[in-house]
């Protein structure tokens, strides 16, 4: 993905990948290899600096998949991935919070058991009401928010264990 960010002083480009941070400020190009964005959430946060040929330094850092800039007295942040939130083909072991909202409903309880497509939790964002299912065959093994709490985008709620569907 690239992004393009303007300053006062000109213009510089960032492209992220995977593996790299590439950020081209019209002179020359700077990369820096970055860890893998996994769904762990004890992830360490990652930064480093950018210094440019005329002193001035960018200065980065990766916070699970999000990146922050800092640059001339300015600050952007991105994601390095697509959100993967309960959708049936996630293989990600949490439930995430597909908008910031509040928590109205929760079905879940530690060690219950979850079919694909069952409501897990109910949300409130600008007045209607998400239900989150649950994104595959799953046991809840941690629940991070309960009803009440306000939670930010991506923001992981409950941490599930992934199951075999039992044939009958």
């Amino acid at each position: 993905m690239h992004h393009r960010f303007e300053t006062s002083v000109g213009d510089f480009t960032v492209f992220v990948s995977e593996s790299y941070l590439r950020v081209a400020d019209g002179k020359s190009n700077h990369f820096v290899s970055l860890p893998g964005v996994e769904a762990v959430l004890d992830k360490e946060p990652f930064s480093g600096e950018i210094h440019f040929e005329d002193g001035s330094r960018l200065t980065y850092l990766q916070v699970r998949s999000e990146i922050f800039l800092h640059f001339r007295g300015e600050t952007w942040s991105f994601r390095r991935t697509e959100r993967k939130i309960s959708a049936p083909e996630s293989a990600i072991p949490e439930v995430r919070s597909p908008m910031p909202g509040k928590i109205i409903q929760m079905y879940a309880e530690v060690g219950k058991r979850f079919e694909l497509g069952e409501t897990i939790l109910i949300m409130e964002a600008m007045k209607m009401e998400n239900a989150i299912k649950a994104p595959f065959h799953c046991k809840i093994r941690e629940i991070l928010h309960k009803v009440g709490e306000i939670v930010q985008q991506d923001e992981s709620i409950v941490i599930l264990d992934k199951i075999s569907a039992e044939i009958t």
